[in-house]
């Protein structure tokens, strides 16, 4: 995960970098914004946060299904949580969730409530389908509802609301392509036009007035891509 943080930090920094000399031809200028840039990416919580939590839910749903093989054998459910818990570290032995389920396992070897277990697995996972799931089974446990059947409906609600999601992705993809290459535009043509040697914006290089007029001009950019973006986002 890390590293595709600083990699989304990196290439943003790179992109408003070049934009920005564009503006102002201005080498300093360009370096600043690119820097500034890729530091506020790094500290984009709402970013990591949810490229954590996609993470999660597959490794969530992976662990479900091997709860379920345990849990179609009679037996009782926190039992069946703890081998799936097992089961899980052998066949993942490199996975992200490995740390959270040594935790969670810590607490079943110390024969916390069913209810405290599930609730700080919840916890930690911070998903809405692990509070959905864990919710879900404590209610069937104090009312002895069938454990198989919600684990397979868990299952089935977590790969539909992924399928949604898919699908949503790839109408959308096309459209995102369009809104960077519309985004891009101007920069570009303001790179020709100064590869071209012609002088012709000269004017708005030199001066407060130049100057003020191409940081207007910025803004408006970053606003008009920013609005794009923001209809592009679809949520499930």
């Amino acid at each position: 995960m890390k590293f595709e943080v600083i990699k989304r930090a990196v290439t943003t920094g790179l992109v408003y970098a070049i934009c920005v000399y564009f503006l102002y031809l201005s080498l300093i200028v360009s370096i600043i914004t690119g820097v500034l840039v890729a530091g506020i990416c790094l500290l984009d919580k709402k970013y990591m946060k949810e490229t954590v939590q996609k993470r999660h839910r597959d490794g969530f749903l992976r662990f479900l299904e091997i709860l379920l093989s345990y849990t179609a054998i009679p037996s009782d459910f926190i039992h069946a949580f703890s081998k799936a818990l097992l089961e899980f570290k052998r066949i993942y032995p490199k996975d992200y969730m490995l740390t959270l389920i040594d935790n969670i396992y810590s607490k079943v070897m110390a024969n916390m409530s069913t209810d405290s277990i599930l609730q700080s697995f919840a916890e930690h996972m911070d998903i809405e389908e692990a509070y959905l799931f864990c919710d879900s089974i404590i209610i069937c446990e104090k009312k002895g509802a069938d454990l198989n059947r919600t684990i397979k409906e868990t299952i089935a609600f977590i790969k539909e609301k992924r399928s949604i999601e898919q699908e949503i992705e790839v109408i959308t993809e096309e459209k995102k392509t369009e809104r960077l290459i519309v985004s891009l535009c101007p920069f570009l043509i303001l790179a020709l036009f100064n590869a071209m040697g012609t002088g012709y914006l000269d004017i708005l290089y030199e001066g407060f007035l130049g100057r003020a007029i191409m940081t207007a001009a910025g803004i408006l950019f970053l606003i008009s891509s920013c609005l794009a973006k923001k209809i592009l986002e679809v949520k499930v």
